[in-house]
């Protein structure tokens, strides 16, 4: 039977080493750590992280970040997935506002008892994709200079903050209201100071965005990418996201992670036309 404690500051390093034994699946975990480190002191990308283990060995983390989204990385789901989440929930000052992770995870997640019955307002399996940047396929128009793609600048924020918001209503319905509005800025600003928002640019005018939600200096993970409607249909999204993958390519970034709805058979096609292959079974719940 395995102990389950709360973990925080100074369990760092361990966390960091279970979390690389699933690279692709925990970046978003490896990329909060090394922001904001294992204490929860109201900081964005902080959290709270309860860890299952095996004598020494660290087997499985829950972690329950700033946001109130809860991402479970457990290797014996059917033995500590329970309480794990039940010493979580116990801790943690934190709203639960969703879950992110291997689908089987999320949907455990969802069945918890304290956690089951809530309405939710999204609930999607989703591919999850990687690409060793190298092999990265560069859209026609980008390669040949038709169109460009820059980071993002103070001046874009007003505008892109309106993007980011109807970004937030389609994808998890949202209302279009103060909250969403709030979310929708602070993910901007942070996208503008920690240099990890881009747009597609043609004749000075934005016509699409792409950024990432999680960053190490070795990989990046794609997320948020927006065209507004009247620069849909004309690959635009593709671009964007390639152009912000040169950049981290540039960078010394080496590896890209994205995920797509199973059912979102367009932005599969466009994913797989930039090189990217499915590595994994992922999902997403928004309450």
């Amino acid at each position: 039977m395995s102990s389950i404690r709360i973990l925080g500051v100074g369990d760092e390093r361990q966390l960091s080493a279970f979390f690389e034994h699933a690279p692709d699946r925990s970046l978003m975990q490896r990329s909060n750590l090394a922001r904001a480190g294992a204490g929860w002191s109201g900081q964005r990308y902080g959290g709270m992280f309860a860890g299952a283990f095996d004598g020494a060995r660290l087997s499985g983390v829950i972690a329950h970040y700033w946001n109130g989204f809860l991402l479970p990385l457990v290797g014996d789901i059917a033995r500590d997935f329970r309480p794990l989440l039940d010493a979580l929930l116990d801790a943690s000052p934190l709203p639960v506002n969703g879950a992110v992770g291997d689908w089987d995870q999320v949907t455990a997640t969802l069945m918890h008892p304290r956690i089951n019955g809530r309405a939710v307002r999204r609930c999607a399996r989703e591919i999850l994709y990687g690409l060793p940047l190298e092999a990265l396929r560069v859209p026609e128009p980008l390669r040949l200079g038709e169109i460009g793609v820059r980071a993002i600048a103070a001046d874009d924020v007003p505008m892109l903050t309106a993007w980011r918001m109807e970004f937030l209503v389609d994808t998890f319905k949202l209302s279009r209201g103060p909250a969403t509005f709030e979310e929708a800025a602070g993910d901007l600003d942070a996208a503008l100071r920690e240099k990890r928002g881009f747009v597609v640019e043609a004749d000075g005018r934005m016509l699409a965005y792409s950024g990432f939600n999680a960053a190490l200096p070795d990989v990046v993970q794609v997320g948020g990418v927006y065209t507004p409607p009247f620069a849909r249909a004309r690959g635009l999204a593709r671009a964007a996201v390639a152009g912000s993958l040169l950049k981290a390519r540039e960078s010394g970034a080496r590896r890209a992670v994205l995920f797509t709805d199973v059912a979102n058979v367009a932005a599969q096609r466009a994913y797989g036309a930039l090189g990217f292959s499915a590595v994994g079974d992922w999902g997403i719940a928004r309450f």
